[in-house]
């Protein structure tokens, strides 16, 4: 167990084959992906970072090969994953694959106490070694890889088999490898399930305030930048920003019609026929009558039931006392949302309350015990 392994590189036939026949040999695997978020319209999924035994793989899926074989085999019916969660969605959307348990060291050192979840924090913690995160942000879809982004990306598995024996020796004496359990059936199950489409996704963040003039020319420029980055292959937001957005349609909604003038200075790249294609679209928009624009936000209606403000806050109280006594988080125990649901009237037991707030089976354990130390059961 090094920084830098020797590792091979999943690209053909050949090497597939090899990888197939050593994952034929192990119960688990270690796990890590990369994906390109930041330089292409349509997130990829670049690379997946295999390490068995003292054997580790890099497996570019983007060579065109069939994967399949690899998410059927035996060793990665278990897997260890750090921050599990957008991994399982990225190999669930791409490969249908969920395996049948997780590890994810992550949760395992936030249930443990750790301050720093990190892996390049447990890394140094648990063995010295400084992992790189200088290529982060790199663009994962360049073939050939260069071989220091291969090392790169390569480091993210070399200690999660070790770093999950430790761990997980430590819930087990902490009576708490069941809450890893739980939550990572749990987190098998939602990462299968795709995310809502929003039914006006160009209400972006900071858009309630505007006005339905402002929210018309919004939704116009937003179309027109997805449109873009979608022809061009980059992310919509380098196209336009969305600060850039919101500042833009703030400055010319007092005007009554489309003049070129009364715009902020634009990006270099707006040259041509996508400048042209940009003004269309804001005199479009202008030409927009006022009852086809879209309604102003509209604040939701208060909630029926309240929470009795006297019991949430001796619920956060004796939350914060046990999380301290064991030495984890509060949020473990119930976070904000789930304390607001076990303070809400009706329904009056425990158990009601316990349903309603989505309490996992090892957090109403914990909250039987907080209740029944507090007299309140």
């Amino acid at each position: 167990m090094t920084l830098n392994p020797k590792y091979t590189l999943v690209h053909d036939d050949s090497s597939l084959k090899q990888l197939l026949y050593h994952l034929q040999f192990y119960d688990i695997a270690a796990v890590d992906t990369e994906a390109d978020p930041m330089y292409h319209y349509e997130i990829k999924l670049c690379l997946i970072q295999i390490t068995i035994g003292e054997t580790h793989w890099l497996v570019d899926t983007l060579a065109g090969l069939d994967l399949s074989p690899i998410f059927t085999s035996k060793a990665m019916k278990h897997i260890i994953l750090h921050g599990a969660d957008y991994d399982l969605r990225l190999l669930w959307k791409n490969f249908k694959y969920s395996p049948v348990s997780v590890f994810d060291t992550m949760l395992a050192a936030k249930f443990l106490g750790e301050k720093k979840l990190g892996l390049v924090d447990l890394v140094y913690k648990y063995f010295q070694e400084v992992l790189e995160k200088d290529k982060q942000k790199s663009d994962w879809t360049l073939r050939p890889l260069p071989a220091e982004m291969c090392r790169y990306a390569m480091n993210d598995t070399v200690f999660l088999h070790e770093l999950c024996a430790l761990l997980g020796e430590q819930l087990l004496q902490k009576n708490r490898f069941h809450w890893l359990k739980e939550m990572g059936a749990y987190l098998l199950q939602v990462t299968q399930i795709p995310s809502p489409e929003k039914k006006e996704p160009w209400r972006i963040i900071g858009s309630h305030r505007l006005s339905a003039k402002s929210l018309n020319l919004l939704k116009h420029l937003w179309y027109w930048r997805e449109k873009e980055a979608k022809k061009l292959d980059r992310p919509s937001y380098k196209v336009l920003a969305p600060g850039f957005m919101l500042n833009l349609v703030k400055r010319i909604t007092p005007h009554q019609d489309f003049d070129p003038s009364i715009l902020p200075k634009l990006p270099k790249s707006f040259t041509a026929k996508r400048l042209e294609s940009f003004y269309n679209t804001l005199r479009t928009a202008f030409s927009v009558k006022k009852e086809s624009y879209p309604s102003p936000y509209k604040h939701p209606p208060p909630p029926e039931l309240l929470p009795e403000v006297k019991l949430l806050d001796q619920l956060k109280t004796i939350r914060n006392q046990k999380a301290e006594s064991l030495q984890i988080d509060p949020s473990i125990i119930a976070n904000r949302p789930q304390l607001i649901a076990l303070a809400t009237r009706p329904p009056f037991s425990w158990e009601e309350r316990f349903s309603q707030a989505h309490l996992m089976n090892f957090q109403i354990d914990l909250w039987q015990k907080i209740l029944n130390e507090n007299e309140l059961l």
